[in-house]
């Protein structure tokens, strides 16, 4: 009689035991698993981490035809780079709407010459020198503080400012920026270091418009390049 009840009981603990397994495989089956936003989720072109650097999507709003992601370095919540697109009806509209980017092309200034033959122009405005080209139907322009090239002669202020050129050039390149033909584009890269997202990629593709900006010109140029490829 005692082995007949061990018996009972050892199989309702097996019963219980299966139960419990179930209900648990139940729980299991009906996760919900959230969605993360990323730029792709919105149709957007901008990649959700940038290469070789701590810079990531911290939001995504929009969608394919007005859309805007913003970027941060790891976890710091300070924007450091700004993605944006729009597309338009027509070409015309979307050219008008690049135009309040476009810089002014300079043909009046002393010219220098890159490294790869390329005639550029500078120009020194307020605390500040420029130097201008233009490559593959982009607008390219550098700028630089006066105080920031330490020079006693114009001979050696054209030196260092066409040294900055070249090493512009060379991360546009690198990056397949100035590489790729757009309808039209416009650059605007710093000198050195910033605190604001000052450097400034934007580009007109038929009726789809482009900016990129940020405190680094070489996430600028990385965020622009793997939106162009």
């Amino acid at each position: 009689m005692k082995k007949q009840k061990r018996l009972m009981l050892m199989g309702c603990s097996l019963i219980l035991g299966l139960s419990l397994l179930s209900l648990g495989g139940a729980k299991s089956n009906t996760m919900t698993v959230h969605a993360v936003t990323t730029p792709a989720s919105k149709g957007l072109s901008a990649p959700e981490k940038v290469d070789g650097t701590t810079t990531e999507a911290k939001s995504v709003t929009g969608n394919s035809t007005s859309g805007q992601v913003t970027y941060t370095n790891g976890t710091n919540n300070t924007t450091t780079a700004t993605y944006k697109q729009h597309k338009y009806q027509t070409s015309t509209q979307a050219k008008t709407s690049f135009a309040t980017d476009e810089n002014v092309t300079e043909t009046n200034g002393t010219k220098l010459k890159l490294s790869d033959g390329t005639t550029a122009t500078r120009q020194g405005v307020m605390g500040h020198v420029y130097v201008q080209w233009q490559k593959n139907g982009w607008n390219v322009t550098t700028v630089a503080n006066t105080d920031q090239l330490t020079t006693s002669s114009v001979k050696q202020t054209n030196k260092t400012v066409t040294a900055v050129a070249n090493k512009v050039q060379k991360s546009l390149k690198t990056n397949q920026v100035t590489t790729k033909k757009v309808t039209r584009g416009n650059i605007v890269i710093y000198n050195g270091s910033q605190q604001k997202p000052v450097n400034q990629i934007s580009w007109q593709q038929s009726t789809k418009v482009t900016q990129v900006s940020g405190n680094s010109a070489e996430t600028t140029a990385k965020i622009a390049k793997d939106t162009l490829n």
